[in-house]
């Protein structure tokens, strides 16, 4: 299947649910009514567990005590946080069977290379929600990809596994999971610098904004070994030199050791697939 077919094939696409839609369309007004919101929120039941379980991530509150409530969790927020974190909760929702996915082990994986993100973010001093949101959205691709085609044989190995996956898809497909997610993440009308940093993960040097898209490679390299368990000499002969030194990342054992991050355990993915 030609990707322009793929992108006009609305029914692979999962639409923003209606009842997003209504908490979108509040918090876009020029005066959202917080106490709407989280009315609003209340009545989704799903998402509002995702959207504590985001909220209390490393991302949010670290050492902190942990939000239990929609309520607590807005005023934390404040709105424009509030929107995207609406958006990327939503995601987990959207995407549900697909064939031959494992979906908790997915979003586990998932959120470990958005919780790297972000760590990442917060060194280069850029937007820490933009960074850890992109690294959750980063597979999303790959899950419209394997709804379209669930026998390719180029979808076929495990995603958080495979480290030869996007040049398979190229060299099966002309085009692989990064242009499909950002797609995806434009449809659902995620801020552009997400969608650019999904777009160009693989390839990061093709990208305006350089930096957000070499740090989602770096945080999905380092997911994947962690992951491959890949240790020693091996560990230090995969690393992408090239894509951290064009970015001035110096501290490069930070992401090859085994506590890069608290790894997602897979209780807290479960409940967010």
């Amino acid at each position: 299947m030609k990707l322009q077919d793929l992108l006009a094939k609305d029914a692979l696409i999962p639409s923003l649910p209606e009842g997003v839609n209504r908490i979108l369309g509040e918090l876009q007004k020029d005066e959202p009514d917080l106490r709407r919101v989280n009315q609003l929120l209340s009545g989704e039941v799903g998402l509002t567990v995702r959207i504590l379980r985001l909220v209390n991530s490393a991302r949010y509150s670290p050492g902190g005590s942990r939000v239990g409530t929609v309520e607590a969790a807005t005023a934390l927020l404040g709105l424009r946080a509030t929107r995207q974190l609406v958006q990327a909760a939503a995601v987990g929702g959207a995407f549900k069977g697909v064939p031959g996915v494992d979906m908790t082990e997915f979003w586990r994986h998932s959120l470990d290379v958005a919780k790297i993100a972000q760590s990442l973010a917060e060194e280069f001093r850029l937007d820490k929600g933009i960074a850890f949101t992109a690294g959750l959205l980063h597979g999303t691709g790959d899950l419209v990809l394997k709804m379209a085609m669930p026998g390719r044989a180029s979808l076929q190995p495990g995603f958080a596994t495979d480290d030869n996956r996007y040049e398979a898809q190229i060299a099966d497909l002309g085009y692989a999971y990064p242009e499909v997610g950002a797609a995806f993440a434009s449809r659902w009308l995620f801020p552009e610098a997400i969608v650019e940093a999904i777009r160009f993960q693989c390839d990061p040097q093709d990208s305006e904004d350089q930096t957000l898209a070499s740090l989602l490679y770096l945080s999905c390299w380092s997911a994947r070994a962690h992951e491959l368990d890949i240790e020693g000499t091996a560990l230090f002969d995969t690393f992408p030199h090239g894509v951290a030194e064009a970015i001035g990342l110096t501290d490069t054992q930070r992401l090859r050791d085994d506590k890069v991050i608290a790894w997602t355990p897979v209780d807290e993915a479960r409940d967010f697939s």
